[in-house]
C-alpha cells in the first residue's frame, strides 16, 4: 500500500511538470486565496493581543463615561458613531466627576471639521475636533514633542496638535506659533503631541488626526452648549475602580433625574467598539479571499479535467492491466492535492509577507501561530482535493476500450 501511495506520488508530479505553465497558474489561483487568509488571520490575531492588552492596561484605572439613550441596547453603548452624535452629557456633569476623590477627569467634546493655515497653503485638511481640560494628557498617555498642553496662560486661542495633522497641515511636526483657522476662527499652535500611532484605541479617536482646544473654545462652534460625547476618568490610586464609578453613577443619576441616558464603561467593554470594527472587518476580507479560494478551486478542476482528457489513454492501459477504481481515483486526488499544497504553502508565506509589510504601518503587529499556518494550508488541501473529486471520478468511470481507442 505504501509502495503503491509512493508510485501515485511521483505520477503525480511527473504529470505536473510535464505542464508546467498549467499548473503554475492553476497553482496562483490557490495561492491567491490563500494569502488573503493568511494575512487576515495572523493580522487578526495581532489586533486582538493588541486590544487585550488595552483591556488590560485599562481595566483597573479607566473608567469612560458615555451618551447614551434609555432604549439603545447594551451592544450599541460603545457604538463609535454614538461619540459624533447629540449628547445627554452636561458640562456640569463633567465638573462634578472631577471632582471625585482620587481620580482625574477629563471631558471629549468632538467635532469633525476643517482645519485651515493661516497663509492659506492648505486649505481644508480633516481632522476631529477635541474639546477638553489639561487633564486629558495624562489621562490619555500623552506626550509632548513640542511646546505645552492646554493651559490657562494660553487662553481660548491655544491649539494643540496631532503629529499627522501637524505635518498634513504646515508641512512639518515643528509647528509652534503657526496659525490655523477654524470655522473663520483663528488658533495658534501651543503644543505637538508626538505620534501614537494607535488609530484605533479606547478613546474612539485617533490623536494623531486631531486638534485639541479648550472646551470654552469648542462651545463657539456648537451654540455656545458643550456638546460633550464622553468623559474619562482615571483612578489616581492603586485601589479598586468600583468605587470612583460608584460614585460616578450616583453623581450622573442625580443630574439625569434618574434617567439612564449615559453608560459607564470599564475593562473589556471600553475596548469592545474597537474588537467589534476589527471582526467586522475579517469578515468582510475573508469572505473576499474565500471568494478568491473558490476561483481557484474551480481551476484546479479545471486543469484536472484537461489532465483527464489528455491521459485518457493512460487510463484505459492502466484499466486494462488491471488497475481499480479506487486507484486511478486516488492517482487524480494526489496531483490535485499537490497543487492545493503548494498553492497553500506558497499562500502561506506570502500571505504573512504581507501582513508583516502592513504591520510596518500599524499600532500591532501579525501574530504567527500553527494554528493559522494549519488552517490555511489545510484549507488549501481540502481546496484542491474537493475540487478533484469529480475529474478523479470522471477519469475512473471511463470505458477502457474506448479510452484505449485514443
Amino acid at each position: 500500500m505504501r509502495l503503491l501511495f509512493f508510485n501515485h506520488l511521483e505520477n503525480a508530479v511527473e504529470s505536473l511538470r510535464a505542464s508546467r505553465f498549467r499548473t503554475f497558474l492553476t497553482i496562483t489561483g490557490v495561492t491567491i486565496g490563500i494569502a488573503s487568509i493568511a494575512a487576515v488571520l495572523s493580522l487578526a490575531n495581532g489586533a486582538t493581543d493588541f486590544l487585550s492588552r488595552q483591556a488590560i492596561t485599562t481595566s483597573d484605572s479607566i473608567a469612560l463615561v458615555r451618551s447614551s439613550k434609555p432604549s439603545t441596547p447594551q451592544s450599541l453603548l460603545v457604538d463609535f458613531e454614538s461619540l459624533h452624535a447629540t449628547t445627554s452629557l452636561t458640562e456640569k456633569d463633567a465638573t462634578e466627576l472631577g471632582q471625585i476623590e482620587n481620580s482625574t477627569a477629563a471631558p471629549m467634546a468632538i467635532l469633525h471639521t476643517s482645519l485651515k493655515s493661516k497663509d492659506g497653503s492648505v486649505d481644508g485638511e480633516r481632522a476631529t475636533l477635541i474639546g477638553t481640560n489639561s487633564n486629558l494628557l495624562d489621562i490619555a498617555e500623552l506626550e509632548l514633542l513640542d511646546g505645552q498642553f492646554l493651559a490657562d496662560n494660553n487662553g481660548n486661542s491655544g491649539i494643540v496638535m496631532g503629529n499627522q495633522l501637524a505635518i498634513d497641515l504646515f508641512g512639518t511636526e515643528h509647528a509652534l506659533g503657526n496659525i490655523t483657522t477654524i470655522r473663520g476662527e483663528n488658533f495658534t499652535v501651543v503644543g505637538v503631541l508626538k505620534s501614537t500611532n494607535q488609530p484605533v484605541n479606547y478613546h474612539g479617536v485617533d490623536f494623531d488626526q486631531s486638534a485639541i482646544i479648550h472646551l470654552s473654545a469648542i462651545k463657539h462652534f456648537t451654540q455656545d452648549v458643550a456638546q460633550i460625547q464622553q468623559i474619562v476618568i482615571r483612578s489616581n490610586t492603586d485601589q479598586p475602580l468600583e468605587p470612583i464609578v460608584k460614585t460616578a453613577d450616583e453623581i450622573l443619576s442625580r443630574n439625569h433625574l434618574d434617567e439612564k441616558d449615559y453608560a459607564i464603561l470599564t475593562g473589556k467593554s471600553i475596548t469592545a467598539p474597537s474588537s467589534q470594527l476589527f471582526s467586522n472587518i475579517v469578515t468582510v476580507v475573508t469572505i473576499i479571499a474565500g471568494i478568491s479560494l473558490l476561483v481557484g478551486g474551480i481551476g484546479i478542476m479545471n486543469i484536472m479535467l484537461v489532465n483527464v482528457a489528455e491521459r485518457r489513454r493512460e487510463v484505459g492501459i492502466r484499466q486494462a492491466i488491471g488497475a481499480t477504481d479506487g486507484q486511478i481515483i486516488n492517482q487524480f486526488l494526489i496531483e490535485s492535492a499537490i497543487i492545493g499544497l503548494v498553492g497553500g504553502i506558497i499562500g502561506y508565506l506570502l500571505g504573512l509577507s504581507f501582513a508583516f509589510l502592513l504591520g510596518m504601518y500599524l499600532p500591532f503587529s501579525p501574530v504567527i501561530d500553527w494554528q493559522t499556518a494549519a488552517l490555511s494550508i489545510g484549507t488549501a488541501m481540502i481546496t484542491g482535493i474537493f475540487f478533484g473529486i469529480y475529474p478523479a471520478i470522471r477519469a475512473a468511470k471511463r470505458d477502457p476500450i474506448e479510452s484505449l481507442r485514443h
